[in-house]
């Protein structure tokens, strides 16, 4: 049996934190003076607190979090962009190499209902991803907080061309699931992704993370990140995505898609529409329709006991 805490970060304009445990099925509200998850944690580390414990110290009511409306922002998400460092890790496999990528800083982080920007010249594709959250704390130790559901934008046509472009294709916009699940993965999970088009479904595709899986990628990519002084300047908050897709036909991406990723498992989904940057003024896309967008329209479901 999984017992995941599920936390969702500091809607705005409200400034609260919104935990989940799916093994009691209590779902709370906490307040949090220090404001989002980020300003917590740094408090925490300063006094040498455990954070975990000093949020569950807090006061609390009881959910929904938030009324109708409430944005919130990509979970541990600092407010300064430069504190952020985003990037991409792939094992060696039949179909991949081992590599680490550069992607950017927090300007290009998005959640859900966020429109994902891509070049009108490039051939976009969209990659599901699993995407750990990594913190430095003050005495420049890596810290893991927890890991959550995320969509990669890649150019497919620099990626196949040679080592030094497969670095500039990543270079795009990303986005991760509002939820934040804290400590480890403890079951398989499958995710599953969809891409439409005018309206109608285009693609589809389903994918699982094992835990095996996840021991390889967790392992590797924490200890390459603590080889690198650079990586552990206290402060930084890592996005490490790591890629579900195997396919070998990439679905070329246009202005005005839609993707869409869930997990059943974690009750967690995500959904972003494409715009490419060039056609933003010049065919304006139709505000997204409430199902597209679930958790910035609505709060979340109390989730289920598993």
């Amino acid at each position: 049996m999984t017992h995941y805490v599920m936390l969702l970060d500091s809607p705005q304009p409200l400034r609260g934190l919104g935990v989940f445990d799916f093994k009691s099925g209590q779902s709370l509200e906490v307040r949090s003076p220090q404001g989002n998850l980020y300003e917590a944690l740094s408090h925490c580390a300063r006094l040498n607190m455990d954070w975990e414990s000093y949020l569950r110290s807090l006061p609390s009511t009881p959910y929904p979090l938030s009324p109708t409306g409430a944005k919130y922002r990509p979970p541990l998400k600092p407010d300064d962009n430069l504190a952020v460092q985003v990037s991409e890790i792939t094992l060696c496999t039949a179909k991949t190499e081992q590599a680490w990528y550069y992607k950017g800083n927090g300007r290009l982080l998005k959640t859900d209902g966020d429109p994902l920007q891509i070049p009108y010249h490039a051939q976009s594709i969209s990659e599901p991803c699993i995407v750990c959250l990594y913190w430095v704390d003050h005495f420049g130790a890596l810290r893991f907080i927890g890991f959550t559901l995320g969509t990669d934008i890649q150019d497919h046509v620099l990626h196949s061309r040679d080592a030094v472009s497969s670095t500039h294709a990543r270079l795009r916009t990303c986005a991760i699931a509002p939820a934040l699940i804290l400590g480890e993965l403890q079951a398989d999970l499958a995710i599953n992704v969809q891409i439409e088009r005018d309206g109608l479904p285009l693609a589809a595709s389903h994918h699982r993370m094992s835990v095996h899986r996840w021991q390889s990628l967790r392992r590797y990519s924490q200890g390459f990140l603590e080889k690198h002084e650079q990586f552990l300047e206290p402060g930084l908050v890592h996005y490490v995505f790591h890629s579900l897709s195997h396919r070998t036909t990439p679905v070329p991406l246009q202005h005005g898609d839609w993707l869409s990723i869930d997990c059943p498992e974690l009750e967690l989904t995500m959904s972003n529409q494409i715009v490419e940057e060039e056609l933003a003024s010049l065919l304006p896309l139709p505000k997204p329709h409430a199902s597209h967008n679930p958790c910035s329209e609505h709060p979340l479901s109390a989730p289920k006991k598993f």
